[in-house]
């Protein structure tokens, strides 16, 4: 099942990121990342204590931080 969204929705999404939508939706998630980093200046993170099916988020950089953190 595909979801269309109407004329007036895509011009909404657009003045609010400044890409038009076409744009935005040929980007990949490694591109619309870099974008938003870009235009607010912060890097993408998890929140504290995000979870997914109950089992806390764990990224590479905390989990590299625990394994050489442990060692010291």
């Amino acid at each position: 099942m595909s979801y269309q969204l109407k004329d007036e929705t895509k011009k909404l999404i657009s003045k609010r990121i400044g890409l038009s939508y076409e744009e935005l939706k040929n980007m990949s998630d490694e591109e619309i990342d870099a974008y938003i980093e870009k235009k607010t200046g912060k890097k993408m993170t998890w929140p504290k204590g995000a979870k997914m099916n109950g089992l806390p988020i764990r990224t590479l950089e905390n989990k590299e931080k625990e394994l050489y953190d442990f060692d010291r």
